[in-house]
Protein backbone atom coordinates (compact mmCIF):
# COMPACT_ATOMS: atom_id res chain seq x y z
CA UNK A 1 0.00 0.00 0.00
CA UNK A 2 1.14 3.58 -0.86
CA UNK A 3 1.33 6.10 1.32
CA UNK A 4 0.77 10.11 0.30
CA UNK A 5 2.25 13.06 1.28
CA UNK A 6 -0.20 15.93 1.44
CA UNK A 7 2.47 18.52 1.66
CA UNK A 8 3.83 20.42 -1.37
CA UNK A 9 7.49 19.84 -1.86
CA UNK A 10 9.36 23.42 -2.41
CA UNK A 11 9.98 24.83 -5.83
CA UNK A 12 13.47 24.96 -5.50
CA UNK A 13 14.11 21.73 -4.36
CA UNK A 14 15.06 22.70 -0.69
CA UNK A 15 13.59 22.81 2.81
CA UNK A 16 11.24 25.79 3.44
CA UNK A 17 12.07 27.64 5.94
CA UNK A 18 9.25 29.85 7.79
CA UNK A 19 9.33 33.66 7.12
CA UNK A 20 9.84 36.17 9.85
CA UNK A 21 6.63 38.40 10.04
CA UNK A 22 7.25 40.94 7.70
CA UNK A 23 4.99 43.08 4.93
CA UNK A 24 6.35 44.34 1.48
CA UNK A 25 7.55 47.17 2.75
CA UNK A 26 10.24 44.93 5.11
CA UNK A 27 9.31 46.27 8.46
CA UNK A 28 8.81 43.69 11.02
CA UNK A 29 5.57 44.69 13.02
CA UNK A 30 5.36 42.22 15.42
CA UNK A 31 8.35 43.28 17.63
CA UNK A 32 7.28 46.90 17.63
CA UNK A 33 3.54 46.69 18.11
CA UNK A 34 2.08 46.24 21.61
CA UNK A 35 -1.49 45.82 21.71
CA UNK A 36 -1.58 46.05 25.52
CA UNK A 37 -0.94 50.03 25.27
CA UNK A 38 -3.62 50.77 22.88
CA UNK A 39 -6.12 53.17 24.61
CA UNK A 40 -9.22 51.55 25.99
CA UNK A 41 -12.42 51.97 23.29
CA UNK A 42 -14.10 54.29 26.14
CA UNK A 43 -10.94 56.70 26.46
CA UNK A 44 -10.02 56.44 22.98
CA UNK A 45 -13.88 57.56 21.09
CA UNK A 46 -13.82 60.10 23.90
CA UNK A 47 -10.35 61.62 22.84
CA UNK A 48 -11.55 61.70 19.38
CA UNK A 49 -14.87 64.30 20.66
CA UNK A 50 -17.02 61.58 19.69
CA UNK A 51 -20.34 60.66 22.15
CA UNK A 52 -21.11 57.16 22.55
CA UNK A 53 -24.69 56.65 23.63
CA UNK A 54 -26.99 54.03 24.27
CA UNK A 55 -26.77 50.95 26.49
CA UNK A 56 -25.17 47.59 26.34
CA UNK A 57 -21.82 46.88 24.92
CA UNK A 58 -22.77 48.07 21.61
CA UNK A 59 -22.95 51.94 21.92
CA UNK A 60 -24.14 54.24 18.84
CA UNK A 61 -22.11 57.65 17.67
CA UNK A 62 -22.44 60.21 14.35
CA UNK A 63 -20.23 58.58 12.34
CA UNK A 64 -16.79 60.50 11.23
CA UNK A 65 -16.30 58.37 8.10
CA UNK A 66 -19.36 60.14 6.55
CA UNK A 67 -22.03 63.05 6.54
CA UNK A 68 -24.04 61.92 9.38
CA UNK A 69 -26.90 63.29 11.02
CA UNK A 70 -28.23 60.30 13.34
CA UNK A 71 -26.01 58.03 15.36
CA UNK A 72 -25.21 55.06 12.09
CA UNK A 73 -22.18 53.95 13.69
CA UNK A 74 -22.19 51.39 16.02
CA UNK A 75 -19.25 50.55 18.62
CA UNK A 76 -18.43 47.54 20.92
CA UNK A 77 -16.96 49.24 24.31
CA UNK A 78 -14.68 45.91 25.51
CA UNK A 79 -13.08 45.27 22.27
CA UNK A 80 -13.40 48.56 20.47
CA UNK A 81 -14.64 47.00 17.14
CA UNK A 82 -17.27 48.96 15.04
CA UNK A 83 -19.25 49.05 12.06
CA UNK A 84 -21.43 52.13 10.44
CA UNK A 85 -24.58 50.82 9.29
CA UNK A 86 -25.33 53.57 6.40
CA UNK A 87 -21.62 54.00 4.74
CA UNK A 88 -20.40 49.88 5.89
CA UNK A 89 -16.84 51.19 7.59
CA UNK A 90 -15.60 48.93 9.81
CA UNK A 91 -12.87 46.72 11.98
CA UNK A 92 -11.94 45.16 15.14
CA UNK A 93 -10.18 47.91 17.38
CA UNK A 94 -8.97 51.55 18.25
CA UNK A 95 -6.12 50.61 16.02
CA UNK A 96 -8.22 50.63 12.74
CA UNK A 97 -10.76 52.91 13.08
CA UNK A 98 -7.38 55.53 13.76
CA UNK A 99 -5.93 54.27 10.53
CA UNK A 100 -9.02 54.20 8.30
CA UNK A 101 -10.27 57.68 10.05
CA UNK A 102 -6.65 59.44 9.00
CA UNK A 103 -5.37 57.21 6.52
CA UNK A 104 -2.73 56.04 7.87
CA UNK A 105 -0.47 52.69 7.80
CA UNK A 106 -0.52 50.35 10.78
CA UNK A 107 2.89 51.47 12.15
CA UNK A 108 2.27 55.31 12.00
CA UNK A 109 -1.13 54.78 13.62
CA UNK A 110 0.46 52.39 16.48
CA UNK A 111 3.05 55.11 17.25
CA UNK A 112 0.09 57.73 17.08
CA UNK A 113 -1.92 55.43 19.46
CA UNK A 114 1.62 54.64 21.91
CA UNK A 115 1.31 51.01 21.11
CA UNK A 116 4.76 51.31 19.16
CA UNK A 117 8.00 50.29 21.04
CA UNK A 118 10.69 50.99 18.24
CA UNK A 119 11.16 47.69 17.26
CA UNK A 120 13.67 46.61 14.33
CA UNK A 121 13.50 47.21 10.54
Amino acid sequence: MQTTNNKAAPRNGTASTPRPYSTKSGWNYKSGFDRAKLPSPTDYFAQQGLKLTGGGEWKNVICPFHGDSKPSLRVRIDTGGFRCMVCGAHGGDVLAFHRQRYGLNFKQAAQQLSAWNGGAR
